[in-house]
Order: C-alpha cells, then structure tokens, then sequence
C-alpha cells in the first residue's frame, strides 16, 4: 500500500510577485498615513500663542451648532455672531462679564430670517451691524439687548445699505465705522479695482472701508447704495477681523483660511502725507485716500492655531474668536479652541 501523507491536503501557493508589492505598497501607505496624522495631530506648535496668549470666557452655542464668526463688547457684554451647522437662522449671542451665557437673538429681515454667514458685528450702543455678503445689516441695539433670550429672541433689521465691498468683517472705534473683506483666490475673489502692488512690492488683495457718515450709523433705510467712504485700508488677503491698540497708531487683523495655521498681524501704520494715495480707489465717484498695510510697516507677525474670526480690543487687550471648535470641522481640526482668547500687543 502506498504511504501518500500528503493526500486529502490542499497544496500551499506561494504569493505571486505582484501581490507581494501590492501588500507592500499598501502597508507604506497605512504607515505614512499614520506618521502624517501623528504630525498633524501632534507635531505643531505655536511658540507665540502658548506664552503670550490667555483663555478667556467660553464660546456659547457650539453644542447647537453655531458657527462663530464675529465678536464685539460692549458695556461689558461679549456679542458673538454667527451661521448655524444645520442652516437655521443665523444668531447673534450674549455672554456677560462672569462668562455666563445671557441668550441668543435671530434677524429677521424684510424677507424673513436670516440665515447667511453674520460675518461681523458692532455697536455704538444706539446701533448694532452685521455685515455679511457684500451688506451692513442695521439693528436697534435696544431690540438687540432687550429680546435676548436663553431660548432665543429675534431683532428686527431696521436698514440696509452697501458696504462697496465684500463685507466679511466690521469694527466701531468710537468715531468712525470699519467694513472689510476677506479675500482668497478662487472662490473668494474681491473687485480687481480693490487690489493694489503696495510701496513695499506686496501684492494686497482686499480693502477695509471705513465709514464717517452719520448716515451710516443711523439708516432706517433699506438697500442704500449712495454712501462712500472717508478713507479706505490696503490689506493681504485671508483676513477674517480687526482692532486697533488703544493709541490707534496700529492695526491689528486675524489672517486665516481653513486647516492651516492662523496670524494675527500687527501693522503700526503712518497717517503722514506720504503715507497715503488719494486717487487709486474710487466709489460712487469719490477719490477715497488710501493706506496701505504691508511688510514695511508690520511689526509683529503672531503664529496661532487655526481659523482665527474677529476681533475686539479694550484697549489693553486684543481679543480672538476662534471657530476651529465648530461641529462642521470637528473631525480635522488638531487644535479645537472653545473659548476666546486674549493677548497684549508688544509695544
């Protein structure tokens, strides 16, 4: 009888040369998959924001889905403004001095609630602004205050009028009204006649108005489009918000786009004859003197983690809302920020 020891078994097959490369190039792959998320997660640092950077109050809504966009305080009330994941109407919210979230109010508009990006805000105390897409929303900031609610009031817009730009920020200084735009080849583009070449051979892509109307302030028109600037700012592109110091001799804006890391730029800025031209921008015929920001007159450059938003100033500190905590980002963002954070401009 024959010994067959092998019989009843199934012969083994060797791995051809291609699926031994395959499984190869797959398991590179995972590995450098892996040591990209570990250096992405882990790996970054911000030297400037870890020493010189301070928590402040929380951000309110996240848990509901607010996307914050817009700060602005004002008789010791923090105001955030922003969109919603889900797409209901935008809001506006309150937070007092203790941190303690006071409500959240929605716009309603001549055409029903407002559901766009509310960009930015600011108060005189008789007037709050939201800019968002190119438009200055007016609000009664006594509706403002007195319909904030925990479960949500509403504030009627009382006009409207044209920002002449793309309106993706504002700032009140006192005196004088402060509309901006964000700019990023692509898909957030500004008018060609708002990008200059500055003196120092920057290429500068967007603008900051600024408004000294009193008109401005206190429209209870809708859709005006006649108003124009008293002096307009020259600035890079990707900026999301502004301040001033307390001396007003220095700009201070939050530069951010998406997963990369956020600045927050420093420009102390010469009002000399020299330091401005006065025929380069025009709207609604008017020549508005323009400034320009650039690499001659920045003077601190702060490296921060992702999507800084607006900014306010007390005039000892500047302020920064960040929307990197958002539910929409949730899963990419390394450095989730839930709360404001403060800093003091180096002298």
């Amino acid at each position: 009888m024959e010994n067959n020891i092998n019989e009843g078994a199934a012969p083994r097959k060797k791995l051809g040369t291609g699926a031994v490369t395959a499984i190869t190039a797959a398991a590179c792959i995972v590995a450098a998959l892996c040591v990209f998320l570990m250096i992405w997660y882990l790996g970054d640092s911000y030297p400037d924001f870890e020493r010189r950077f301070s928590k402040e109050v929380a951000i309110p809504g996240l848990d509901d889905g607010f996307m914050p966009q817009g700060i602005e305080n004002y008789d010791g009330v923090t105001y955030v403004s922003g969109y919603m994941a889900d797409g209901s109407p935008s809001r506006i919210y309150a937070v007092g001095e203790d941190g303690e979230q006071l409500g959240y109010i929605t716009v309603k508009g001549k055409d029903g609630p407002y559901s766009g990006h509310a960009c930015g805000i600011a108060t005189n105390g008789k007037k709050m602004w939201m800019v968002s897409e190119g438009t200055v929303y007016v609000l009664k900031y006594s509706d403002v205050k007195s319909n904030m609610s925990p479960d949500g009031g509403e504030a009627e817009v009382s006009g409207t009028w044209n920002a002449h730009c793309g309106a993706d920020f504002c700032h009140y200084d006192g005196t004088y009204f402060y509309v901006g735009e964000f700019y990023r080849k692509g898909n957030y583009e500004t008018d060609k006649a708002h990008r200059f070449e500055t003196p120092a051979g920057d290429k500068n892509t967007a603008v900051i108005l600024r408004y000294s109307s009193t008109t401005a302030y206190e429209s209870e028109n809708y859709d005006q489009s006649n108003l124009a600037p008293s002096r307009a700012y020259s600035i890079p592109g990707e900026i999301q918000g502004m301040a001033f110091n307390e001396k007003g001799d220095k700009i201070i804006l939050s530069q951010s786009y998406a997963l990369k890391n956020s600045h927050i730029l420093v420009y102390e800025f010469d009002q000399s004859d020299t330091a401005y031209e006065s025929s380069i921008l025009k709207i609604n015929g008017k020549n508005v003197r323009t400034y320009f920001l650039d690499s001659a007159n920045l003077t601190s450059d702060y490296e921060i983690p992702c999507m800084s938003e607006g900014l306010y100033s007390d005039g000892d500190k500047v302020y920064v809302l960040f929307e990197s905590a958002g539910k929409i980002y949730a899963p990419w963002v390394r450095e989730r920020l839930y709360n404001v954070y403060s800093f003091r401009v180096r002298r």
